[in-house]
């Protein structure tokens, strides 16, 4: 036997090998799923049995955690959490589950459209609201929570309704932030109802079962979202923001991750007919569709009925422009213009100015949708001849030299400014234009090495001696 031979001999081996290898994973694939199937199935025989001795749905949703905590640990069974969710539900009973979901159309009864807020915030629906950092969105939710919980007017002058109202903002603090900012702007907090945690139960010994607060996650306690909205009679959810609630196992820039959250979200608001405002920031860069502006997927504002963007208003600096960007269930409601006051105890809240007709193409014209501090260190930049130093920018600005740093810092990376040199800043047409003349001059370096190269290179076409010298036999011819 040669080593040919011997190397078909491994390769067959090798071969069958990696056949047994695919086999064994794929038997241990179908016995985890038969696991998390029968495990599921024992769940749903508690669930039903309990229905049927009358337990609470608290009851039965912790019997189901825990019974799923022990599998878990003791099987390495993995279930998402959302269908445990919904066998503590008191409607899935064993009949519901085998029956037909389809819904005749002749069988919905229709409903007229109802408004939270006309032309911009529909019940039932969900609402995004977006904006750089720094535009004062929470604030705006404030401003609209404010006028909810006490039935007053919108900013706008358009009926306002009544009802209480949960919010959702785990980045800022109840007491320090925003039950302040809530009195300032009037609300009665005796309708406001926070829901950053929820009870989760704490496993890590079978013996020692344990409840303790985790903060609240879209992707997993919608269930717990629903029942605070019946608890509480809620007609307006706010979350602020949206990435710090999506879910730690979402990616936010994944259409189908974020289809998987707003689709039962979306059928949640209509169920309870709630509205849902939620409150994301813009992504770096800029685009011409509004619509994909905002950071993550396409298919968050996809998901949403009505979007409305907060802009800078050009002829003012202390100004803010709140516009449609969106409007899938009416005509686009005019642009509203507000400013950011300080009560006496001086904490923020916005005061309206009415209506103002500035074409949307305007306000978010390149540049427009910029701190002015940032329009100023374009414009310096713009009127140099050459690239300027951090020093000399804060010299031309009279901005802050530490402030500044990190401004540039944040522009470089946006997108907005050029940054050739360590320590040195220009706009993105010069340093275009630099890149356009060095690449030339290198261009034409290279052509003139090229013909130095061949100026003074051998020249092979020219014969030597030795090859004009009459071989022997042609000598002796």
């Amino acid at each position: 036997m040669d080593f040919k031979d011997i190397n078909k001999s491994f390769s067959r081996i090798n071969k069958g090998l990696n056949e047994v290898n695919k086999g064994i994973k794929q038997q241990k694939k179908e016995s985890r799923q038969n696991l998390n199937n029968a495990t599921l199935e024992i769940l749903k025989l508690l669930s039903e049995d309990m229905q049927r001795h009358n337990a609470s749905e608290k009851s039965i949703q912790l019997t189901l955690k825990g019974t799923y905590e022990y599998f878990r640990i003791v099987t390495n069974a993995s279930i998402p959490h959302a269908s445990i969710n919904r066998l503590a539900h008191t409607e899935n009973t064993t009949q519901q589950n085998i029956a037909s979901y389809t819904t005749p159309l002749s069988e919905v009864a229709t409903q007229q459209l109802t408004w939270l807020w006309e032309k911009r915030i529909p019940q039932g629906k969900i609402t995004i609201v977006e904006g750089d950092p720094g535009m004062s969105k929470s604030l705006l939710a404030i401003d609209i929570i404010a006028r909810v919980t006490t039935g007053r007017q919108m900013p706008d002058d358009t009926p306002g309704k009544q009802g209480s109202v949960i919010i959702i903002a785990p980045e800022d603090g109840a007491a320090d932030t925003i039950k302040p900012r809530m009195e300032a702007a009037g609300s009665d907090l005796s309708q406001v109802h926070l829901l950053n945690t929820i009870e989760c139960l704490d496993v890590k010994d079978v013996k020692k079962v344990n409840l303790y607060q985790c903060h609240f996650s879209l992707s997993q306690n919608l269930h717990e979202l629903e029942k605070a909205i019946k608890q509480t009679k809620a007609i307006l959810v706010v979350i602020d923001p949206l990435t710090a609630v999506l879910g730690h196992n979402i990616d936010s820039s994944s259409d189908q991750g974020v289809r998987e959250v707003f689709t039962p979200l979306a059928h949640l608001a209509e169920h309870t007919n709630c509205a849902i405002l939620i409150i994301r920031h813009l992504k770096k860069g800029t685009s011409d569709n509004l619509l994909y502006r905002g950071a993550g997927s396409i298919g968050i504002i996809a998901a949403a009925r009505s979007g409305l963007i907060i802009v800078y208003d050009p002829a003012d600096e202390k100004k803010r422009v709140l516009a449609t960007t969106k409007s899938n269930l009416c005509e686009p409601a005019n642009h509203l213009s507000y400013q950011v006051v300080l009560n006496e105890n001086g904490f923020p809240y916005i005061q309206w100015l009415g209506e103002t007709n500035l074409d949307i193409s305007t306000l978010i014209a390149p540049g427009i949708n910029l701190s002015f501090p940032r329009q100023e260190i374009i414009k310096v930049l713009q009127e140099a001849t050459r690239s300027l130093e951090l020093k000399e920018i804060a010299e031309k600005t009279g901005q802050n030299y530490r402030t500044l740093r990190m401004t540039l810092s944040r522009m470089v990376e946006a997108g907005l400014i050029a940054h050739p040199f360590r320590g040195m800043y220009t706009t993105l047409e010069r340093d275009a234009e630099s890149k356009k003349r060095m690449e030339e001059r290198r261009k034409a370096y290279e052509l003139e090495i090229e013909a130095i190269r061949k100026r003074y290179a051998p020249d092979t076409n020219v014969t030597t001696d030795a090859n004009t010298t009459d071989s022997p036999k042609e000598s002796a011819k």
